[in-house]
């Protein structure tokens, strides 16, 4: 019996419905679809990796990562895996560094790299997400450092940027007039030496004595030797200022600022006698001629002849003869030991022309010899 047209119809188009179904079914793929690690379900229509991220407008560089690869099969179930590349700039101490990492935090990256040590100062947290835009920092990596604060010295490791955050850091205080090398400006470097010294200025005041001069009156009607007392020196006083500075709370200099007398002093007057008769070389021996003759016999500059009067006379009252009990120091120039005035000691220009090589030879002038003199009392 043939079956009716209808019917006939009826069961191809039915067929027909079936197969289309069971295609579609076929190639509609329930998976996972994980983007920089954010999953998510996703129905896809396709049978590869490929197809998968093509339905979703996902396009791929290069530098990125997908897993598995985009000619693998999917089936129900399966995950897909992508990872973009982001561009990273990294200043290490002052040195540009670049590259392109997957990692979606700021620290997995770095790691990358090899700056692992949690102690490198960085410009942002290293927790920081890591977006598909990337990121530009900087980063200070921690250097042992040769650090010298006054006395004491010591190595520590530190991330300062440069000489002044490093002393910042330990706790040092920096105003003008303090010293450091090298200077607070300066990158700080592994291995690098610094030292820094406190330095105070100062302004003090304070007392000091004015040595009286002695005035000399020649005589030449007493005998060459005697002197008689007219005026008792005394010494004055003044108010002086000084500028000092302290090193690490040491002094190291004082300069005079100002400086105001409160008494002055007063002259010693002497009367000396100049009669004399002629004479030898040696013993208690009285010699012709004035200061002004022998300075020049003993080849002394007219211009040092006020500073050698005042000298000689403070040293031994223009006595060839005299003889320091205590300590031997003989002469005009009162040499010590008196040996090495030779055995014409008392001979007033042999004293002078060894008195003109010692000064010059000590102090450099007749007039630095009794800047000494004044300031201490001897020369």
């Amino acid at each position: 019996m043939k079956k009716p047209l209808v019917a006939t119809i009826a069961g191809a188009v039915a067929l027909v419905s079936v197969g289309a179904g069971s295609l579609a079914s076929a190639m509609d793929k329930a998976i996972t679809l994980r983007v920089d690690g954010q999953a998510q379900e996703v129905h896809v229509w396709g049978s590869t990796v490929e197809d998968a991220l093509a339905a979703h407008s996902l396009e791929l560089t290069p530098r990125d990562e997908v897993s598995p690869s985009t000619d693998t099969p999917i089936a129900d179930g399966s995950i897909v895996d992508v990872r973009f590349a982001r561009p990273v700039t990294v200043i290490v101490d002052g040195e540009l560094k670049e590259f392109w990492t997957t990692a979606t935090t700021l620290g997995q990256a770095l790691a990358e790299i090899g700056l692992h040590d949690t102690a490198t100062r960085l410009s942002v947290a290293r927790t920081s997400p890591l977006g598909r835009e990337g990121m530009t920092l900087a980063a200070v990596t921690p250097k042992e450092v040769n650090l010298t604060i006054g006395k004491d010295s010591m190595t520590v490791r530190s991330t300062a940027s440069d000489v002044l955050s490093l002393l910042i850091e330990n706790g040092v205080i920096i105003d003008s007039d303090d010293r450091v090398s090298p200077s607070v400006v300066t990158p700080l470097t592994a291995g690098m030496t610094v030292t820094f010294h406190q330095v105070e200025v100062k302004e003090e005041s304070g007392e000091q004595t004015i040595d009286f001069q002695t005035v000399t009156t020649e005589d030449a009607t007493l005998a060459k030797g005697t002197e008689r007392v007219s005026v008792e020196g005394q010494q004055g006083t003044r108010h002086v200022v000084w500028e000092v500075v302290y090193v690490d709370g040491v002094e190291e200099s004082r300069a005079v600022l100002r400086e105001d007398v409160v008494s002055a002093p007063v002259d010693r007057e002497v009367t000396v006698g100049t009669k004399t008769s002629a004479g030898g070389s040696a013993g208690n021996t009285t010699y012709t001629g004035s200061h002004t003759d022998w300075m020049a016999a003993a080849g002394i500059a007219a211009s040092d002849y006020s500073a050698v009067e005042i000298l000689v006379q403070r040293e031994s009252s223009w006595n060839p003869n005299a003889v320091n009990p205590t300590s031997g120091a003989c002469g005009l120039t009162q040499a010590l030991p008196c040996s090495k005035l030779g055995p014409n000691w008392n001979d007033p220009v042999v004293a002078l022309a060894w008195g003109d090589s010692y000064v010059k030879g000590r102090y450099g002038s007749w007039q630095a010899a009794l800047a000494h003199s004044y300031a201490n009392g001897w020369y």
